[in-house]
Protein backbone atom coordinates (compact mmCIF):
# COMPACT_ATOMS: atom_id res chain seq x y z
CA UNK A 1 0.00 0.00 0.00
CA UNK A 2 1.23 3.79 -0.65
CA UNK A 3 2.56 6.11 2.18
CA UNK A 4 1.12 8.80 2.85
CA UNK A 5 2.00 11.27 0.95
CA UNK A 6 3.86 14.93 1.76
CA UNK A 7 3.15 18.42 -0.30
CA UNK A 8 5.97 18.49 -2.93
CA UNK A 9 8.27 21.44 -2.19
CA UNK A 10 10.42 23.24 -5.07
CA UNK A 11 10.20 22.87 -8.46
CA UNK A 12 12.32 23.10 -11.72
CA UNK A 13 14.05 26.22 -12.18
CA UNK A 14 12.67 28.76 -14.18
CA UNK A 15 14.49 32.40 -15.29
CA UNK A 16 13.22 35.48 -14.83
CA UNK A 17 13.63 38.32 -16.95
CA UNK A 18 14.14 38.90 -21.04
CA UNK A 19 17.17 38.82 -22.73
CA UNK A 20 17.60 39.30 -26.07
CA UNK A 21 20.61 39.52 -27.40
CA UNK A 22 21.20 35.69 -28.07
CA UNK A 23 21.58 34.69 -24.65
CA UNK A 24 18.96 32.37 -23.58
CA UNK A 25 17.23 33.25 -19.86
CA UNK A 26 17.87 31.08 -16.92
CA UNK A 27 15.10 28.68 -18.94
CA UNK A 28 17.67 27.98 -21.95
CA UNK A 29 21.35 27.48 -21.72
CA UNK A 30 21.57 29.44 -18.44
CA UNK A 31 19.71 26.81 -16.91
CA UNK A 32 21.47 24.38 -18.66
CA UNK A 33 24.67 22.08 -17.46
CA UNK A 34 26.03 19.26 -19.36
CA UNK A 35 25.22 16.07 -17.64
CA UNK A 36 28.47 14.37 -19.13
CA UNK A 37 26.77 12.74 -22.06
CA UNK A 38 28.14 14.67 -24.85
CA UNK A 39 27.07 17.75 -23.89
CA UNK A 40 23.42 17.18 -23.38
CA UNK A 41 21.08 16.58 -21.16
CA UNK A 42 17.34 17.05 -20.04
CA UNK A 43 15.98 20.41 -18.81
CA UNK A 44 15.90 21.86 -15.54
CA UNK A 45 19.44 21.10 -14.42
CA UNK A 46 19.37 17.80 -13.92
CA UNK A 47 22.20 17.03 -13.02
CA UNK A 48 21.86 18.41 -9.22
CA UNK A 49 18.74 16.77 -8.79
CA UNK A 50 16.25 19.47 -9.15
CA UNK A 51 14.23 17.90 -11.55
CA UNK A 52 10.42 18.65 -10.60
CA UNK A 53 6.54 18.21 -11.92
CA UNK A 54 4.98 21.32 -9.93
CA UNK A 55 6.74 24.62 -10.61
CA UNK A 56 6.46 26.97 -7.78
CA UNK A 57 9.35 28.85 -8.76
CA UNK A 58 8.49 32.36 -9.74
CA UNK A 59 9.55 32.97 -13.09
CA UNK A 60 9.41 36.98 -13.05
CA UNK A 61 9.06 39.74 -10.95
CA UNK A 62 6.18 40.01 -8.84
CA UNK A 63 5.27 43.85 -9.95
CA UNK A 64 5.63 42.63 -13.64
CA UNK A 65 4.76 38.48 -13.43
CA UNK A 66 6.11 38.84 -17.56
CA UNK A 67 8.54 36.67 -19.22
CA UNK A 68 10.08 36.10 -22.78
CA UNK A 69 13.00 34.36 -23.84
CA UNK A 70 14.42 31.87 -26.26
CA UNK A 71 14.87 28.57 -26.49
CA UNK A 72 16.52 25.52 -28.78
CA UNK A 73 16.48 21.82 -28.32
CA UNK A 74 18.59 20.07 -28.37
CA UNK A 75 20.61 22.73 -28.26
CA UNK A 76 20.09 24.21 -24.47
CA UNK A 77 18.46 20.59 -23.50
CA UNK A 78 17.12 17.34 -25.13
CA UNK A 79 13.83 17.89 -23.61
CA UNK A 80 11.18 19.72 -20.85
CA UNK A 81 9.75 16.82 -18.80
CA UNK A 82 6.25 16.79 -18.49
CA UNK A 83 5.64 19.52 -15.72
CA UNK A 84 2.77 22.17 -14.36
CA UNK A 85 2.73 25.39 -13.27
CA UNK A 86 -0.42 28.54 -12.60
CA UNK A 87 1.01 30.35 -15.33
CA UNK A 88 -0.08 30.49 -18.91
CA UNK A 89 2.74 29.94 -21.65
CA UNK A 90 3.13 30.42 -25.18
CA UNK A 91 5.34 28.42 -27.04
CA UNK A 92 6.43 30.07 -30.33
CA UNK A 93 8.52 28.61 -33.26
CA UNK A 94 10.76 30.24 -34.94
CA UNK A 95 12.74 28.01 -37.03
CA UNK A 96 12.76 24.04 -37.35
CA UNK A 97 9.67 22.05 -35.52
CA UNK A 98 8.75 20.19 -32.29
CA UNK A 99 6.49 18.48 -30.18
CA UNK A 100 4.13 19.99 -27.76
CA UNK A 101 2.86 17.40 -25.62
CA UNK A 102 -0.60 18.77 -23.71
CA UNK A 103 -2.66 16.60 -21.51
CA UNK A 104 -1.57 13.63 -23.07
CA UNK A 105 -2.29 14.83 -26.85
CA UNK A 106 0.81 15.62 -28.89
CA UNK A 107 0.91 18.38 -31.05
CA UNK A 108 3.60 19.08 -33.98
CA UNK A 109 4.85 22.66 -33.77
CA UNK A 110 6.46 24.23 -37.04
CA UNK A 111 8.45 27.15 -37.83
CA UNK A 112 5.38 30.04 -37.77
CA UNK A 113 3.15 28.38 -35.24
CA UNK A 114 2.62 28.36 -31.29
CA UNK A 115 1.12 26.72 -28.46
CA UNK A 116 -0.84 28.11 -26.06
CA UNK A 117 -1.13 25.98 -22.77
CA UNK A 118 -3.42 27.07 -19.52
CA UNK A 119 -2.81 27.16 -15.89
CA UNK A 120 -2.56 23.74 -14.50
CA UNK A 121 -2.16 21.84 -17.65
CA UNK A 122 -0.15 19.28 -17.75
CA UNK A 123 2.76 19.89 -21.05
CA UNK A 124 6.47 19.09 -22.28
CA UNK A 125 8.77 19.63 -25.25
CA UNK A 126 10.73 16.99 -27.48
CA UNK A 127 12.19 16.51 -30.80
CA UNK A 128 10.67 15.48 -33.87
CA UNK A 129 12.92 12.68 -35.18
CA UNK A 130 16.77 14.58 -35.05
CA UNK A 131 15.26 18.03 -35.69
CA UNK A 132 16.68 21.03 -34.36
CA UNK A 133 13.60 23.30 -33.02
CA UNK A 134 14.27 26.92 -31.88
CA UNK A 135 11.55 28.81 -29.68
CA UNK A 136 10.33 31.39 -27.85
CA UNK A 137 8.98 30.90 -24.72
CA UNK A 138 6.34 33.56 -23.57
CA UNK A 139 5.10 33.00 -19.62
CA UNK A 140 2.85 35.24 -17.29
CA UNK A 141 0.33 35.33 -14.53
CA UNK A 142 -2.81 35.72 -15.69
CA UNK A 143 -3.52 37.81 -12.78
CA UNK A 144 -1.42 40.66 -14.02
CA UNK A 145 -4.23 41.82 -15.85
CA UNK A 146 -7.25 41.17 -13.46
CA UNK A 147 -8.43 43.71 -11.09
CA UNK A 148 -11.47 42.88 -8.69
CA UNK A 149 -14.88 40.79 -9.87
CA UNK A 150 -16.88 43.78 -10.72
CA UNK A 151 -14.65 43.87 -13.85
CA UNK A 152 -16.56 42.16 -16.72
CA UNK A 153 -13.52 41.31 -18.04
CA UNK A 154 -11.85 39.57 -15.00
CA UNK A 155 -15.06 37.86 -14.41
CA UNK A 156 -16.76 37.51 -18.06
CA UNK A 157 -13.63 36.02 -19.82
CA UNK A 158 -10.52 35.73 -17.84
CA UNK A 159 -11.11 34.08 -14.67
CA UNK A 160 -13.51 31.19 -16.35
CA UNK A 161 -10.65 31.15 -19.06
CA UNK A 162 -7.77 30.61 -16.77
CA UNK A 163 -8.95 29.33 -14.03
CA UNK A 164 -11.84 27.20 -14.75
CA UNK A 165 -9.64 24.46 -16.66
CA UNK A 166 -9.89 25.10 -20.50
CA UNK A 167 -10.40 21.52 -21.68
CA UNK A 168 -7.42 21.98 -24.34
CA UNK A 169 -4.68 23.84 -24.94
CA UNK A 170 -4.64 26.48 -28.43
CA UNK A 171 -2.31 25.18 -31.50
CA UNK A 172 -1.86 28.51 -33.60
CA UNK A 173 -1.78 27.48 -37.23
CA UNK A 174 -2.02 29.13 -40.36
CA UNK A 175 -5.10 27.74 -41.15
CA UNK A 176 -7.20 30.20 -38.00
CA UNK A 177 -8.74 32.99 -39.12
CA UNK A 178 -7.11 35.07 -36.82
CA UNK A 179 -3.72 33.98 -37.22
CA UNK A 180 -2.30 36.79 -38.77
CA UNK A 181 -3.04 39.00 -35.30
CA UNK A 182 -1.89 36.22 -33.26
CA UNK A 183 1.37 36.85 -35.12
CA UNK A 184 1.37 40.21 -34.76
CA UNK A 185 1.10 40.31 -31.00
CA UNK A 186 3.60 38.00 -30.59
CA UNK A 187 6.03 39.91 -32.35
CA UNK A 188 5.00 43.12 -30.78
CA UNK A 189 5.50 41.66 -27.61
CA UNK A 190 9.30 40.39 -28.53
CA UNK A 191 9.37 43.98 -29.90
CA UNK A 192 8.45 45.37 -26.79
CA UNK A 193 10.60 43.46 -24.58
CA UNK A 194 14.09 43.97 -26.45
CA UNK A 195 13.29 47.80 -26.87
CA UNK A 196 12.58 48.12 -22.93
CA UNK A 197 11.34 51.65 -23.76
CA UNK A 198 9.33 53.78 -21.20
CA UNK A 199 6.01 51.94 -19.93
CA UNK A 200 6.82 49.37 -22.66
CA UNK A 201 4.71 46.99 -19.76
CA UNK A 202 1.80 49.03 -20.36
CA UNK A 203 2.25 47.94 -23.94
CA UNK A 204 3.10 44.35 -22.94
CA UNK A 205 -0.64 44.04 -20.87
CA UNK A 206 -2.36 45.85 -24.00
CA UNK A 207 -1.46 43.44 -26.08
CA UNK A 208 -1.57 40.28 -23.68
CA UNK A 209 -5.07 41.62 -23.68
CA UNK A 210 -5.76 42.12 -27.19
CA UNK A 211 -3.79 38.44 -27.69
CA UNK A 212 -6.71 36.67 -24.93
CA UNK A 213 -9.28 38.27 -26.33
CA UNK A 214 -8.18 36.72 -29.86
CA UNK A 215 -8.40 33.28 -28.14
CA UNK A 216 -11.59 33.97 -26.39
CA UNK A 217 -13.39 34.74 -29.94
CA UNK A 218 -12.16 31.64 -30.94
CA UNK A 219 -13.32 29.53 -27.68
CA UNK A 220 -16.90 31.13 -27.45
CA UNK A 221 -18.80 31.06 -24.01
CA UNK A 222 -18.73 27.86 -21.85
CA UNK A 223 -15.09 26.60 -23.42
CA UNK A 224 -14.05 26.63 -19.77
CA UNK A 225 -14.74 23.68 -17.62
CA UNK A 226 -13.67 21.87 -14.83
CA UNK A 227 -9.77 20.65 -15.27
CA UNK A 228 -9.71 17.15 -16.88
CA UNK A 229 -10.22 14.18 -14.35
CA UNK A 230 -7.23 12.34 -16.03
CA UNK A 231 -4.74 15.20 -15.90
CA UNK A 232 -5.46 15.50 -11.90
CA UNK A 233 -4.88 12.09 -11.21
CA UNK A 234 -2.02 12.20 -13.15
CA UNK A 235 -0.76 14.89 -11.37
CA UNK A 236 -1.46 13.22 -7.67
CA UNK A 237 0.57 10.46 -8.98
CA UNK A 238 3.77 12.66 -10.20
CA UNK A 239 3.85 14.42 -7.04
CA UNK A 240 3.77 10.66 -5.11
CA UNK A 241 6.76 9.53 -7.54
CA UNK A 242 8.25 12.91 -5.93
CA UNK A 243 8.09 12.50 -2.62
CA UNK A 244 8.92 8.29 -2.58
CA UNK A 245 10.92 7.87 -5.73
CA UNK A 246 13.17 6.29 -2.57
CA UNK A 247 10.94 3.64 -1.71
CA UNK A 248 9.15 0.69 -3.60
CA UNK A 249 6.66 1.98 -6.09
CA UNK A 250 4.88 -0.59 -8.20
CA UNK A 251 2.17 -0.55 -10.71
CA UNK A 252 -0.59 -1.38 -7.94
CA UNK A 253 0.52 1.53 -5.90
CA UNK A 254 0.22 3.64 -9.10
CA UNK A 255 -3.57 2.41 -10.10
CA UNK A 256 -4.55 2.51 -6.74
CA UNK A 257 -3.69 6.31 -6.87
CA UNK A 258 -5.37 6.84 -9.77
CA UNK A 259 -8.35 4.93 -9.06
CA UNK A 260 -7.93 2.35 -11.83
CA UNK A 261 -7.45 -1.59 -12.70
CA UNK A 262 -4.15 -2.18 -12.82
CA UNK A 263 -4.08 -3.10 -16.71
CA UNK A 264 -6.16 0.23 -17.06
CA UNK A 265 -3.89 2.22 -15.54
CA UNK A 266 -0.90 0.54 -17.70
CA UNK A 267 -2.52 1.56 -20.86
CA UNK A 268 -3.30 5.06 -19.20
CA UNK A 269 0.38 6.10 -18.22
CA UNK A 270 1.76 4.95 -21.52
CA UNK A 271 -0.98 6.95 -23.59
CA UNK A 272 -0.09 9.96 -21.15
CA UNK A 273 3.20 9.98 -20.80
CA UNK A 274 4.68 8.01 -24.03
CA UNK A 275 6.45 5.15 -22.03
CA UNK A 276 5.35 2.56 -19.68
CA UNK A 277 5.09 3.22 -15.77
CA UNK A 278 8.17 1.22 -14.74
CA UNK A 279 10.70 2.95 -17.63
CA UNK A 280 9.19 6.33 -16.48
CA UNK A 281 9.81 5.42 -13.07
CA UNK A 282 13.35 4.38 -13.91
CA UNK A 283 14.17 6.98 -15.77
CA UNK A 284 13.60 9.36 -12.91
CA UNK A 285 15.34 7.74 -10.34
CA UNK A 286 18.22 8.18 -12.67
CA UNK A 287 17.47 11.47 -13.22
CA UNK A 288 17.61 12.02 -9.35
CA UNK A 289 21.15 9.51 -8.83
CA UNK A 290 23.08 11.06 -11.37
CA UNK A 291 22.66 14.88 -9.13
CA UNK A 292 23.65 13.05 -5.91
CA UNK A 293 26.32 11.57 -7.90
CA UNK A 294 27.41 14.99 -8.02
CA UNK A 295 26.45 16.92 -4.92
CA UNK A 296 27.27 14.18 -2.39
CA UNK A 297 30.12 12.21 -1.76
CA UNK A 298 28.41 9.02 -0.83
CA UNK A 299 28.94 5.39 -2.12
CA UNK A 300 27.46 4.62 -5.36
CA UNK A 301 25.68 1.74 -3.64
CA UNK A 302 23.89 3.92 -1.28
CA UNK A 303 23.32 6.38 -3.77
CA UNK A 304 20.97 4.01 -5.65
CA UNK A 305 19.36 2.56 -2.28
CA UNK A 306 18.57 6.23 -2.00
CA UNK A 307 17.39 6.44 -5.30
CA UNK A 308 14.75 3.21 -4.84
CA UNK A 309 17.46 0.52 -6.25
CA UNK A 310 18.02 -2.21 -4.35
CA UNK A 311 20.19 -4.04 -7.09
CA UNK A 312 23.24 -2.33 -7.50
CA UNK A 313 24.01 -4.73 -10.98
CA UNK A 314 20.47 -3.71 -11.97
CA UNK A 315 21.29 -0.05 -11.71
CA UNK A 316 24.79 0.40 -12.98
CA UNK A 317 23.31 -1.22 -16.28
CA UNK A 318 20.42 1.31 -16.23
CA UNK A 319 22.96 4.00 -15.54
CA UNK A 320 25.33 3.04 -18.23
CA UNK A 321 22.67 2.44 -21.05
CA UNK A 322 20.90 5.90 -20.20
CA UNK A 323 24.61 7.99 -19.69
CA UNK A 324 26.85 6.20 -21.75
CA UNK A 325 29.16 6.03 -18.32
CA UNK A 326 29.57 3.66 -14.99
CA UNK A 327 27.69 5.59 -12.18
CA UNK A 328 31.26 6.42 -11.13
CA UNK A 329 33.11 7.55 -14.34
CA UNK A 330 29.97 10.05 -14.41
CA UNK A 331 30.98 11.27 -11.07
CA UNK A 332 34.82 11.89 -12.25
CA UNK A 333 33.37 13.65 -15.36
CA UNK A 334 31.33 16.10 -13.45
CA UNK A 335 33.90 16.81 -11.00
CA UNK A 336 36.15 17.46 -13.78
CA UNK A 337 33.56 20.08 -15.08
CA UNK A 338 32.76 21.78 -12.21
CA UNK A 339 36.30 22.63 -11.08
CA UNK A 340 37.81 23.19 -14.52
CA UNK A 341 39.80 20.17 -14.58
Amino acid sequence: MMKGGRQMQGGMKMGSGYQKDGGAGKHGRDAWEQDGSNGRGDYGNSRHGEYGYHEVKEHAGKDFPFNIYPCSIPADFRQVPVHWHEDMEIIAVKKGRGMVTVDMEPYEAREGEAVVVFPGQLHGISQCSSEVMEYENIIFLPSMLMTDESDLCTYDFLRPMTEGGIRRPLHITDSLPDYGAFMECIRKMDQLCGQKCYAYQMGVKGTLFWFLGLIAGIWGPGAAGQPRKSRERMKRLLEYMEEHYGEKITVEDGAELCFYSNSHFMKYFKQYMGVPFTQYLNEFRLEKAAGMLLTTTEPVTAVAQRCGFDNISYFNRLFRRKYRKTPGEYRKNGENYLYGL
